[in-house]
């Protein structure tokens, strides 16, 4: 056998050994498929709870007769926001309930009490987002249940009277809440509020008219789903 026969057989012996570690594409190693996190947005509704300290004074003749106000209210929060790119509009709604009271002297004799006994607001928010932090302006309706009583000892008979008015208003505030995770998140914000006068003890020679100014320094907490 000449040199050229035997090449050409050793070839041919090697052929099918090369050709088995070849990789061969139909029992190539597949890679696990990881699905990317999903992006973050505050789009959609959230509900939550918050609570607020509020501090203040009556206006109006409630001025006098029911003073400064202070206390705190709590309850609960539900709204909706629409995020595009890194703005955002939203509308909002609270129920607050708690007790900021006054108290003061008018008429020379007659003691005053006035207390707020909540709190409720339907408004919108305009934001601007930078990562998970929202900051916002907000602004709307806000309306609150005083209850006030006189005691008119110099009177003949004495007075004692008791009543409660809903007055409503407005208020106006800004705050920044930050995602904590992709559904809960915090927040913190300030509302200015004015409420406007109703009347109070008509008939009487205490009766007065009375409406409210308030700041409310809030915290809160709400679930996005």
């Amino acid at each position: 056998m000449n040199k050229l026969a035997f090449a050409a057989l050793a070839l041919g012996l090697a052929s099918p050994a090369l050709a088995a570690d070849l990789p061969n594409r139909y029992n190539a190693p597949q890679n696990d498929y990881y699905a990317p996190p999903p992006v973050f947005t505050w789009t959609g509704l959230y509900a939550g709870v918050n609570g607020a300290l509020v501090a203040g004074r009556f206006s109006n003749s409630g001025d006098s007769a029911f003073g400064s106000s202070f206390g705190g209210v709590g309850g609960v929060t539900a709204g909706y926001n629409y995020q595009s790119g890194s703005l955002l509009v939203g509308a909002e709604g609270d129920f607050a309930f708690g007790s900021a009271k006054g108290s003061g002297v008018f008429n020379n004799a007659a003691l005053g009490n006035g207390q707020v006994q909540n709190i409720d607001t339907a408004r919108v928010r305009f934001g601007y987002i930078y990562d998970h932090f929202l900051f916002y302006v907000t602004g709307g309706y806000a309306g609150g249940n005083v209850h006030g009583t006189v005691t008119d000892t110099s009177a003949n008979p004495n007075l004692l009277i008791s009543q409660s008015q809903y007055l409503n208003g407005w208020t106006i505030g800004t705050g920044v809440e930050v995602a904590v995770t992709n559904h809960i998140s915090v927040k913190g914000e300030y509302l200015f509020t004015q409420l406007g006068g109703n009347n109070f003890f008509n008939g009487t020679r205490d009766q007065l008219n009375s409406g409210l100014n308030l700041n409310l320094i809030r915290i809160g907490a709400n679930y996005r789903f």
